[in-house]
């Protein structure tokens, strides 16, 4: 029998929820706010897809602070419900949205996400609702389900097939990699589950004779890669000092000659024993991917576990075009993989995973809590696999994208942005060839493209020095920040070159935003050179 909203206020007190957070049903207040918020969030949709739409509602985080203000009241507008504290909510999430970047105007290019897909909005509309912990399957049946056949098939697309992997959602890429190292130490040091950088240090002198500073674990990643390698080594307890950073070639690919050198002489001098070796896929400014067999080749030389952080270039995979796929060819011989589907293939923040090669590893990371887990089962019991115990179901996300659009789609919105990157490249060489200044560009290109302004012919009083071309670019980024139609980011570049604006181009971007604000970049610049001394 169904509870009616008039039955219900009709009930008696004992029948009623005592807690101001229940005043009425909650059927009843969904079906008066939802469609009311819904319809908030419809605009805020459509305004991003108005050409005349600014992509940032201030030019600056200090306008914001000045302009904004946030209440914590202590009594509610309208206590007990009603039409009148709706009122209120509804302002406040009109608040929200009109002072928010709005990524559905297509030329947010700042960073390595844009906006969701419809699908993505519904996906966090039922986490909402169902506000399912997945720490357990018994409290989370089908986001369960949803995750352990995400791991699968995310398993199955990067080669993982001839063993028995697993994997698990994780709350960003930064997380999934510093789950990676504590795994990976856990599992070629015995003792550090139990005795810690203590027992790896027992362990090393007593099975390679390694004493003191030879005992300290080395972790391997490119002078390029993400700083959550760095910030995995504090938080195992390695300290910083435990990172050695691998020279890159001009493309920004980790040199495999370079590592190699960087392993004998660690080993060779007594200054840290290796064991993790990091192979970005996509680097975060240049978009780069670091050579898969060759790193793979030298882990298995020296005893280390092999991840690729894949949290930006990973869905490279599911590309139906072999010149791309090909990108993360090796993918199988790795330990342990980051994928960030919340980055490239726009599924709402945050879903992110870490995969294993081989089940067992996260075993490492497993204790017994007879309150919480009630089978050994870890398909049953996901927070058994990682450090945390609160876990939202983010893989049903992933999941739902999977269902609306398949695997092939995901690789054909993918090969999308990939041309189009191509068509920016194309553009700034043929078009603004005198006056725009490429970076370096990954080889193959990916999504990232970074260029800046450089004087005409003639222009000027000499040749501009790097600081000066640095300078202009820094102009060019605040001045865009001031027009608020366009929000891209920028980067020192490697080498010394000094900064660039930093163009990410995600799949869904038009090909006209893309070459008004290449235009708009060219012509903020020419005016700065034009009154600048060099």
């Amino acid at each position: 029998m169904t509870l009616s909203a008039t039955s219900h206020a009709a009930a008696s007190p004992a029948k009623q929820s005592l807690s101001p957070l229940e005043s009425e049903p909650a059927s009843t207040e969904l079906d008066r706010i939802l469609p009311q918020a819904v319809e908030l969030v419809k605009q805020f949709v459509r305004s991003g897809q108005d050409p005349e739409t600014f992509v940032t509602p201030w030019p600056s985080i200090a306008a914001l602070r000045q302009n904004v203000q946030l209440d914590l009241p202590d009594v509610a507008a309208a206590p007990r419900g009603g039409e009148a504290t709706d009122a209120a909510l509804l302002d406040a999430i009109r608040l929200i949205l009109d002072n928010s970047v709005n990524p559905w105007t297509g030329r947010f290019l700042d960073k390595l996400y844009s906006a969701p897909t419809p699908v993505g909005i519904c996906a966090d509309l039922v986490l909402s609702t169902l506000n399912a912990n997945a720490h357990v399957m018994s409290a989370s049946p089908m986001l369960s389900l949803a995750e352990e056949r995400c791991v699968e098939g995310l398993c199955r697309v990067f080669g993982f097939t001839e063993t028995k992997p697993d994997g698990l959602t994780m709350p960003g890429g930064s997380s999934a990699n510093t789950l990676a190292v504590q795994t990976a130490l856990a599992n070629i040091f015995p003792p550090f589950r139990e005795q810690g950088l203590l027992g790896v240090a027992a362990y090393l002198a007593e099975k390679h004779g390694r004493t003191g500073s030879a005992a300290r674990p080395l972790i391997f990643t490119s002078d390029q890669s993400h700083y959550s390698l760095d910030k995995a080594a504090i938080s195992a307890g390695l300290g910083l000092s435990s990172i050695v950073k691998v020279p890159c070639d001009e493309t920004g690919r980790m040199d495999p000659e370079a590592l190699s050198r960087l392993l004998e002489s660690a080993v060779s001098s007594g200054s840290g024993s290796p064991f993790f070796i990091n192979a970005t896929s996509g680097s975060t400014v240049l978009g780069s991917f670091d050579p898969i067999p060759a790193l793979s080749a030298l882990a298995k030389r020296y005893g280390c576990w092999l991840h690729i952080d894949g949290s930006w270039g990973g869905p490279i995979i599911f590309s139906p075009t072999e010149a791309f796929a090909s990108q993360m060819a090796g993918s199988h011989l790795a330990d342990s993989i980051t994928i960030n589907p919340h980055k490239l293939l726009n599924v709402p923040l945050q879903c992110s995973f870490l995969l294993v090669r081989d089940a067992a590893s996260l075993g490492a990371n497993s204790l017994d809590a007879g309150y919480l887990f009630h089978s050994k089962d870890a398909r049953e019991n996901a927070a058994m696999k990682t450090m945390g115990c609160g876990r939202r179901g983010d893989a049903v996300k992933l999941w739902l994208y999977w269902v609306r659009y398949g695997k092939r789609g995901l690789g054909e919105h993918v090969d999308a942005g990939l041309a189009l990157a191509q068509r920016v490249v194309d553009y700034i060489r043929t078009e603004k060839a005198e006056t725009m200044e490429l970076g370096p560009l990954a080889s193959p290109l990916f999504l990232q493209v970074c260029f800046r302004p450089k004087p005409r012919p003639g222009q000027g009083r000499g040749e501009a020095s790097i600081e000066q071309r640095s300078a202009a670019t820094r102009h060019t980024h605040r001045e865009l920040q001031q027009r608020r139609r366009f929000a891209v980011d920028f980067a020192p570049l490697p080498r010394g070159i000094g900064e660039f604006v930093r163009l990410v181009v995600h799949p869904r971007t038009k090909w006209h935003d893309l070459q008004e604000l290449i235009d708009q970049v060219d012509d903020i610049g020419q005016a700065y050179w034009s009154q600048a001394s060099v």
